[in-house]
């Protein structure tokens, strides 16, 4: 009669032979233990399908905090509310969750209901009126083709700060302080900035770069200044057809319908609340972390970075 346990050498050989083909029988025989220790090694040392958690052993670690029931409530909790978080969900639930860990509860979602956290995406605002003129944007423009974008010259504005203070995640070893300085976002509560105007085309590259003077509201008078000086002569080099703007006060006044009439440049019907379709915006973030990495001390060192990565930078 076999025995139930092995030593750390029959387990190997047990294995080696099971992967080699041979029966449970025959391994038992061969190493003379049970065949239910045989049966046993081979289940342990089988391989998880993905996403399968381990079965686990009756008796082994701390009892569960969450029951089924507990587990369906979140479920539910989080479905309606993809924004709570698991301190809320414990507060909102005292009686089921009141002696459970907000580490807990965030395991259970992130794990066992697979619902883990994740950064909600950032995406314009739209009105139901917004989501119409879009769609019939994109209607109207579906079969233009490459070459024709590329004969669009697109425009914005953007705002570049000397301290850029966008959250980011971090990996902080376990028993380092999140005030570490190695580990933080620096902050500053009015940071200097400078605003630019700037219009490129696919089919050339960049055109004017405009620094609007500080504290200038852009205005009707202004944006003509700005059109004149740095997009008409851009405008004709890259063999544009048509120019576009989004829907600020000041551009589509009166007074620039009619400058822009009067120099024959043709406006793409723009969509309001739309910076997401302007592709200028990539370019503006690419910028942006550019600058970040650069770190300027000043407004003039910011200037002349700007300059150089607008000139230097491919945007055909």
């Amino acid at each position: 009669m076999g025995r139930n346990k092995l030593t750390n050498e029959e387990k190997t050989r047990a294995l080696t032979l099971l992967k080699e083909g041979a029966s449970v029988i025959r391994v038992a025989a061969e190493v003379n233990v049970k065949r239910t220790a045989i049966y046993n090694l081979k289940k342990a040392a089988a391989p998880l399908s993905p996403g399968t958690v381990p079965p686990r052993k009756p008796g082994s670690g701390a009892p569960r905090k969450t029951s089924p029931r507990t587990d369906n409530i979140m479920r539910r909790e989080v479905l309606n509310d993809p924004a709570i978080t698991a301190s809320e969900l414990k507060k909102k639930h005292p009686a089921l969750l009141g002696n459970v860990s907000v580490r807990t509860i965030q395991h259970r979602l992130q794990i066992a209901l697979k619902l883990p956290s994740r950064r909600a995406a950032k995406k314009p605002l739209l009105t139901e009126a917004m989501k119409k003129k879009r769609l019939l944007f994109c209607k109207r423009y579906q079969h233009w083709t490459p070459e024709q974008w590329k004969k669009v010259m697109f425009s914005d504005e953007s705002t570049f700060r000397l301290v850029r203070m966008a959250s980011k995640t971090v990996c902080r070893p376990s028993g380092v302080s999140r005030y570490d300085p190695k580990y933080t976002v620096k902050t500053v509560k009015h940071p200097d900035s400078v605003m630019v105007w700037g219009s490129f085309s696919g089919y050339k590259g960049s055109g004017g770069l405009y620094f609007l003077p500080k504290n200038v509201t852009m205005k009707g008078a202004n944006y003509i200044e700005v059109l004149r000086d740095h997009l008409l002569v851009p405008y004709d080099i890259h063999e544009c057809e048509v120019f576009m703007q989004d829907s600020a006060p000041a551009h589509r006044c009166k007074a620039v319908t009619k400058f822009l009439t009067d120099n024959n440049i043709p406006v793409l019907d723009w969509p309001g609340n739309s910076p997401d379709l302007n592709p200028i915006e990539n370019t503006w973030n690419k910028m942006k972390n550019t600058i970040a990495k650069k770190r300027p001390t000043n407004i003039n060192e910011l200037k002349q970075a700007l300059t150089k990565l607008w000139g230097d930078m491919d945007l055909s």
